[in-house]
C-alpha cells in the first residue's frame, strides 16, 4: 500500500479526532444514565422521607394540625437536616394551603400551584433541579434537587396532600463525576491499546512514505531514470553450476550501478524505492534485454548456459509481462528455456490468482520459473503445487549452516526430497566451502551458486572465466571438491 505523509498525518489526527469525539458522546450517553439512575434513587429517597417522617403524622387534614402532631414533625425534620438528608420541606394541601412548614408563621398561607404540585396532586412524584438561587437553605451555590412527593391516607387512594422537599444535589453530582472519569479512563485506556497496535504498521507505512518522498531519493530517482535511458546500468553474473556433471548451466543477473556521483550504489540502495514508482516496468525490461544479449555473447563462444532474472511483485502482476519478453526472446534468437525468471514468495503472495496467470503465460512460452529464497516466505507449498514452477532455490540461510546445523540439513533434505517428487530442480544459494558442496551433492541437489565457485562478475570478466573455470579455493578443495562436481571438475560446455 502506498502512503502520503499527509496520509499518515490525517489518519493520526483523525484518530485522535474520532475517539475524542466517541469518548464525548458515550461520556454524555453514560452520564444521562447516571444521571437518571441517581435522580430516580433521590426521588426514591424522598419518598421514603415523605412516606414515613411525614405522611403518617398528617392524618385526614380535616383540621389543622396539632402542636404535638407540629412538634413530632419539626423533630423528624430537623433530624433530617442534620443527617445532611434534606434542606427544606413544606406540605401542601390540595388547595394550595400550607399544611407545614418548620417556618409555623407560614402555615396556613395560600401557594401558587406548580407544575409539580399538580402532578403530586395525580398521584405523581416529581423532581426537578434547581440552581442556587432557587432555594434559601442549605450551602450557597449548590444546587438542590426538589422532590414532590404525593400523601395517600391510610385507606385512600386520593392524594390528599404534597410534601415538597429541598435535598442535596451534591450525591447525585458526585456519583455522575466518578462513572464520568471511569469511563474516561477506560476509553483513554481503549484508545492507547489501539494506538499500540497500530503504531509498528503506522511506522512501516511512514518509513515508506519517507522513502518514497525524501528529497534525497526524489533525486535518485531521477537519476536512476536518466541511467535507465542512456543505458548506464550493467549487469553482473554469478554461474550457477550443475553438481552432478560440474557444468555451468546458467547465470544469475545482478543489476549494478555506477553512479556518476555517488560511485558504486548496491542494489538495496536504489531498488526498493524503484519498486513503488513506474520505473519498476521499463527497469525489468531493461535486465532482461541486456541478459539476454550477454546471453547470446557466451552462446556465440560455445557456452550452452541460460540466464537468469529476478521479478519484483509490480511484475509478476503485469499482464503484459509475457508479451514483452516474447519480444526480446525473438529479438536476440534465444530459446525460451535459456530464460529463467525467478520470483519469491513474498511476491506471489500479494495477488496469488492474477500471478498464477502472468506466470502461466510465460510458462506457454517455454519460459522457466523459479521460486527464489524458498522456505523464508509463507506459501511454500501452495507455490510448488499451484504454480508452473520448474526449479526452486533454496535460500542462504539454510545452505551456510548446512555442514554444521543438524535443523539446516534436516530442512534442506527435505526440500530437496518434495521437490523431486514433484519434478522439480533444486539449486543451492550462497555455496562457500567444499563442505557444503559435498553435502549438498550427497543430498542429491541438483546445482548450486555462491562465492565458492565465483562471485557475480561483470560480463567480460565472465567470459574470461567461464574460458577456464576454476573453484575459488581450488587449491584447498583438492580431489574432495573435484569429486563433488564429477569426474571433469568444473566444465562450460
Amino acid at each position: 500500500m502506498r502512503l502520503r505523509p499527509a496520509f499518515l498525518v490525517t489518519f493520526t489526527l483523525g484518530g485522535f479526532v474520532a475517539v475524542a469525539a466517541l469518548a464525548f458522546v458515550l461520556n454524555w450517553i453514560v452520564t444521562q444514565d447516571v444521571r437518571s439512575d441517581q435522580l430516580r434513587t433521590a426521588r426514591a429517597s424522598g419518598e421514603l422521607i415523605a412516606r414515613t417522617a411525614y405522611a403518617q403524622r398528617l392524618g385526614h387534614l380535616r383540621r389543622p394540625l396539632s402542636s404535638a402532631t407540629l412538634h413530632a414533625l419539626d423533630q423528624a425534620t430537623a433530624a433530617a437536616q442534620r443527617n445532611g438528608s434534606l434542606y427544606e420541606v413544606v406540605i401542601l394541601s390540595r388547595s394550595g394551603r400550607v399544611v407545614y412548614s418548620p417556618d409555623h408563621r407560614q402555615i396556613g398561607v395560600r401557594s401558587r400551584l406548580t407544575t409539580a404540585l399538580g402532578a403530586a396532586f395525580d398521584g405523581q412524584t416529581v423532581t426537578n433541579l434547581q440552581s442556587p438561587t432557587a432555594a434559601s437553605s442549605g450551602p450557597k451555590g449548590q444546587r438542590r434537587l426538589l422532590v414532590t412527593v404525593p400523601v395517600v391516607a391510610e385507606g385512600g387512594t386520593r392524594p390528599l396532600a404534597a410534601v415538597q422537599m429541598r435535598l442535596p444535589y451534591e450525591p447525585v453530582a458526585a456519583a455522575i463525576k466518578k462513572q464520568s472519569l471511569r469511563l474516561q479512563l477506560i476509553l483513554i485506556g481503549a484508545a492507547l491499546l489501539f494506538y499500540a497496535a497500530m503504531l509498528p504498521r503506522l511506522i512501516a507505512a511512514s518509513r515508506a512514505a519517507r522513502e518514497k518522498f525524501d528529497p534525497k531519493t526524489e533525486i535518485l530517482m531521477r537519476e536512476l531514470r536518466f541511467a535507465l535511458e542512456a543505458e548506464e546500468l550493467e549487469l553482473h553474473y554469478q554461474p550457477i553450476v550443475e553438481l552432478a556433471s560440474g557444468r555451468v548451466s546458467a547465470m544469475e543477473s545482478f543489476l549494478r550501478w555506477q553512479h556518476p556521483r555517488l560511485g558504486p550504489l548496491p542494489p538495496t540502495e536504489y531498488l526498493p524505492a524503484a519498486a513503488r514508482t513506474d520505473l519498476v516496468g521499463p527497469l525489468t525490461l531493461y535486465v532482461i534485454n541486456r541478459a539476454l544479449r550477454d546471453c547470446r555473447s557466451w552462446r556465440e563462444r560455445g557456452i550452452d548456459a541460460g540466464v537468469h532474472v529476478n521479478l519484483s511483485e509490480s511484475n509478476v502482476l503485469d499482464e503484459r509481462l509475457p508479451e514483452e519478453v516474447g519480444k526480446l526472446l525473438g529479438q536476440w534468437r534465444i530459446p525460451s528455456n535459456m530464460l529463467c525468471l525467478e520470483v519469491t514468495e513474498e511476491a506471489i503472495a500479494a495477488d496469488p490468482e492474477h500471478a498464477a496467470d502472468v506466470l502461466a503465460g510465460l510458462d506457454e512460452m517455454g519460459v522457466r520459473i523459479s521460486i527464489d529464497d524458498f522456505g523464508t516466505g509463507y506459501s511454500s507449498l501452495a507455490g510448488l503445487r499451484d504454480l508452473p514452477v520448474g526449479e526452486l532455490k533454496i535460500d542462504r540461510t539454510f545452505i551456510s549452516g548446512l555442514a554444521s546445523v543438524d535443523r539446516d540439513a534436516a530442512i534442506t533434505r527435505s526440500i530437496i526430497g518434495l521437490a523431486h517428487d514433484l519434478d522439480v530442480r533444486v539449486i543451492a544459494e550462497g555455496v562457500e566451502d567444499v563442505a557444503t558442496l559435498q553435502q549438498l551433492h550427497a543430498l542429491g541437489c541438483d546445482g548450486a551458486q555462491g562465492f565458492y565457485f565465483a562471485p557475480a562478475l561483470p560480463l567480460a570478466k565472465l567470459l574470461a572465466w567461464l574460458s577456464a573455470p576454476t573453484l575459488r579455493d581450488a587449491d584447498e578443495a583438492g580431489a574432495d571438491g573435484a569429486d563433488a562436481l564429477g569426474a571433469d571438475g568444473l566444465v562450460t560446455a
